[in-house]
């Protein structure tokens, strides 16, 4: 018997914490073509050791990358690196909801963790 594909399936290879915290981030590639563009602030709705899930008023493309910096209180580092865009989603308030897996984890990758351990 083939197992059906179900779209509501677990596909995450982390387990997700609902975590709203501050990132900023702002894109550096599209279409593989390197961008400048300015930071921008949102939130996260969650988040995990590969990636997070946060609210932007801007609409990234599945495959854009974006440098994320997601502190807390403003002096802990959670995650400082590179994200690839999963998924983007505008939402019913006009806001879009961004999936992102991080694909170049720096030094600070402890910090989160030991952050989203605490919590669970």
């Amino acid at each position: 018997m083939s197992k059906k594909y179900n779209p509501y399936e677990e596909r995450r290879d982390s387990i997700r914490a609902k975590r709203i915290i501050t990132v900023r981030h702002r894109l550096v590639k599209h279409n593989s073509r390197k961008v400048d563009s300015m930071w921008q602030l949102a939130t996260t709705e969650n988040m995990s050791l590969s990636g997070a899930l946060f609210v932007s008023a801007l609409a990234y493309h599945p495959g854009d990358i974006i440098e994320m910096q997601v502190v807390m209180s403003g002096v802990l580092d959670i995650f400082n690196g590179f994200g690839k865009v999963i998924r983007s989603s505008r939402n019913k308030g006009g806001y879009y909801q961004i999936a992102v897996k991080y694909v170049d984890l720096k030094s600070k990758r402890r910090s989160a963790k030991s952050l989203l351990a605490s919590h669970n």
